[in-house]
């Protein structure tokens, strides 16, 4: 009997002790819109550049810009669709930065996957990432003649925060292998296909003004595809020299707002001084950044992808 009492007196503390621990434990903050959209979202590109970083886990996000001097409304090579997996890596539809023959900066469109490398988070260690982009064939009409020209890239990319009295400046660094394929495809041209291989180092940094404002600089070089119909003979593929610089501002966490001022040289031509100031082509562009966390809106509307 007196066993009996024993193991019904435990039982009972037991019992108290699991629902005072249960009453103290808090509930779970309800998953509002305020919340899902004021989460922490991370960029995977400068303007034109790729960076070593990629979209977060059940997010994806659509980005573009559009010119306001040079076919207004033009999405520009910062035209991005991304989709992020396990905070390592993204596929994505990009347009990749490459100056088409009409002389005017026109991107041709890639599909590909960044991955970023799992290195440890240490604030004097870089940050690295590898991307693949697959060229899309893109055409071109000059004077009523076709060209279609296409870029495969194989992208490595760093990033490197500063710590000490420059802790609010990141500086990113990488190298393009670009295939780049060019062809006349109209009647009476010849219609080889030419291809080169092109290594083009990038460059940039970003600065931070404030927790919402950043300025941003870029400079790279790209493929530049050249033909002229009027003279016959096949299409060349050359060099060009790409620059940004602007502001980016987080008008809400998952909308990032970029103006900006860009230009471009034909570097195969720069030793023509002549020439020189017809061959630098100036720009003003305006571009948005969108993210759209769809894991988190799924588990709000019909609970999946809440245990993530």
């Amino acid at each position: 009997m007196k066993a009996l009492l024993t193991m019904v007196t435990a039982t009972s503390l037991c019992t108290a002790a699991a629902s005072a621990s249960h009453a103290d434990t808090p509930a779970a903050e309800p998953l509002t819109l305020r919340k899902i959209f004021t989460q922490h979202f991370t960029s995977s590109r400068l303007f034109a550049m790729p960076i070593a970083d990629v979209v977060g886990a059940y997010q994806i996000t659509f980005s573009g810009d559009g010119s306001l001097l040079q076919q207004p409304g033009l999405l520009t090579s910062a035209g991005v669709v991304a989709l992020g997996f396990g905070d390592i890596a993204q596929l994505e539809y990009r347009n990749s930065a490459a100056v088409g023959a009409t002389g005017v900066e026109a991107p041709i469109p890639a599909i590909g996957v960044q991955l970023k490398v799992p290195l440890p988070a240490h604030h004097n260690w870089p940050a690295l990432a590898l991307a693949f982009r697959l060229g899309v064939p893109r055409r071109e009409t000059i004077d009523g003649a076709e060209l279609e020209e296409s870029v495969t890239d194989l992208y490595v990319v760093s990033r490197l925060h500063l710590w000490g009295p420059l802790r609010n400046l990141t500086l990113h660094a990488g190298t393009r292998i670009s295939s780049a394929k060019a062809a006349a495809l109209s009647p009476g041209f010849d219609t080889t296909e030419q291809q080169r291989l092109l290594v083009l180092p990038a460059g940039g940094w970003e600065l931070a003004m404030n927790p919402r404002a950043r300025m941003v600089g870029e400079i790279s070089l790209a493929p530049e595809f050249r033909w002229d119909p009027a003279l016959g003979g096949v299409p060349t593929i050359d060099y060009g020299l790409l620059g940004r610089l602007g502001l980016r501002w987080n008008l809400i966490p998952s909308i990032t707002i970029d103006g900006s001022i860009g230009y471009q040289v034909e570097v195969g031509r720069m030793n023509d001084a002549d020439s020189l100031r017809s061959l630098v082509q100036w720009d003003i562009r305006l571009g948005a950044e969108i993210f759209i966390p769809w894991g988190a809106l799924m588990c709000r509307g019909v609970g999946a992808f809440c245990n993530r």
